[in-house]
């Protein structure tokens, strides 16, 4: 197959599905190389990715139609479909279902692969409610009520953080166990020495 790549008589002979697969797998394979070195590096992130109209943060079917899987399309449809009718010997049509297969799969994983990346990219988020009633640990001591703040290890939302903290009366010394009796937005307690 690679031989024929370079000889465009010997590839127009063949039909004209093969001049389409090539321009499809050449164009394909270098737009979605340059798209994906462009969105590494953060260029054009957020710009409307999404063919869709969704926005680049937009969950709506993973992005399905956007830029980098329609082009994993065309660049798996093309190289497939030269495959096909070029060393496998298959009929137009047999090539062009395994084309339109093959780019359908491409297309899928690039679009699960971008949804991946962009929930790696997603902040967490905190329900400091979720932090009433626990009971957590003293990280730096806490002077006592309206004399300055310390620091708790809590949960919060199901994880383990250090937060600033207040007492609801006397000082409370590190490494001391505490209940958490309010949460505040600025991701602030207050505290009472446990019982």
């Amino acid at each position: 197959m690679w031989e024929l790549l370079f000889d465009w008589p010997e590839l127009v002979s063949r039909g004209l599905d093969v001049v389409t697969y090539m321009v499809l797998a050449g164009a394909g394979t270098l737009l979605f190389l340059i798209r994906l070195a462009l969105a590494l590096f953060g260029v054009g992130a957020g710009d409307g990715d999404d063919l869709g109209g969704h926005g680049a943060d937009s969950d709506s079917a993973f992005g399905m139609f956007s830029l980098l899987s329609v082009l994993a399309f065309f660049m798996g449809a093309g190289w497939m479909g030269l495959a096909a009718r070029l060393d496998w010997d298959m009929g137009s049509i047999a090539s062009a279902l395994l084309a339109f297969g093959f780019g359908t799969v491409l297309m899928v994983f690039a679009s699960a692969a971008m949804y991946m990346a962009r929930r790696l990219n997603a902040e967490a988020r905190i329900d400091m409610n979720t932090a009433v009633g626990t009971t957590g640990r003293v990280y730096m001591p806490i002077p006592p009520r309206g004399e300055g703040e310390g620091r708790v290890e809590v949960t919060v939302s199901g994880r383990r953080r250090i937060l600033n903290a207040t007492s609801t009366g006397p000082a409370i010394e590190a490494f001391t166990l505490v209940r958490v009796v309010e949460a505040h937005d600025d991701h602030s307690v207050v505290v009472e020495r446990r019982q």
